[in-house]
């Protein structure tokens, strides 16, 4: 599975569900803060450019699959409800793959992937990003 590896911090409604699944089995959860960003950073200037962007990143994975599926209706659930816009929708050699944004009140945008064939990956992102930044982000981890 493409895994889109981003970086941010979560809405409230998302970060209920990393906080409730976190530690279950079948289910990888992983927060990497803004310092941690900065080191990345350092390794090349293409990569520095993106991380400056960005406040941290929420990962979490699944690979039971009837977790999976609750997982995926509670963060779609969140979506809608906390008002985020379904920016991209593709479904190709068996994996599906939705991004949702809104933006926040302090000019920041906030994208929410979520990725799903044999596993589901849930990842969020918040910093002044774009969806051009997005993209490239999941260009230089494929």
């Amino acid at each position: 599975m493409t895994l889109l590896v981003l970086l941010g911090t979560t809405a409230y409604a998302q970060k209920d569900v990393f906080q409730k699944y976190k530690g279950k089995d079948g289910v990888t959860t992983l927060h990497v803060p803004k310092f941690l960003m900065r080191i990345a950073g350092r390794a090349d200037n293409e990569a520095k450019k993106l991380t400056d962007k960005i406040n941290g990143i929420r990962i979490m994975t699944c690979e039971n699959s009837d977790m999976a599926k609750k997982i995926k209706q509670e963060a779609l659930a969140a979506y809608r409800s906390e008002g985020y816009e379904e920016i991209l929708r593709v479904k190709e050699d068996g994996e599906q793959v939705l991004i949702y944004q809104r933006t926040l009140k302090n000019g920041k945008s906030e994208f929410a992937l979520l990725a799903e064939d044999e596993e589901l990956a849930i990842i969020n992102v918040t910093g002044h990003l774009s969806l051009d930044d997005v993209r490239a982000i999941e260009d230089m981890l494929d």
